[in-house]
């Protein structure tokens, strides 16, 4: 599973978390009914997001 998956497993947990929550608000037609918040959670997801992800890499010099 190592050569299909590349990268940190938290990485993947992190990816998964932030798909379900963006997929439960799609589901439930919050982009129709309440399209700002929708945007909201998308950035908000998408940068927290990015945020861990940078946090959680080794950072080369």
């Amino acid at each position: 599973m190592n050569k299909i998956f590349i990268g940190k497993p938290i990485h993947w947990l992190m990816i998964i978390i932030a798909t379900a929550i963006i997929f439960a608000c799609g589901f439930n037609k919050m982009h129709v009914s309440n399209f700002n918040l929708f945007i909201s959670i998308i950035f908000i997801s998408v940068g927290i997001l990015i945020f861990l992800i940078l946090k959680t890499s080794k950072q080369k010099n």
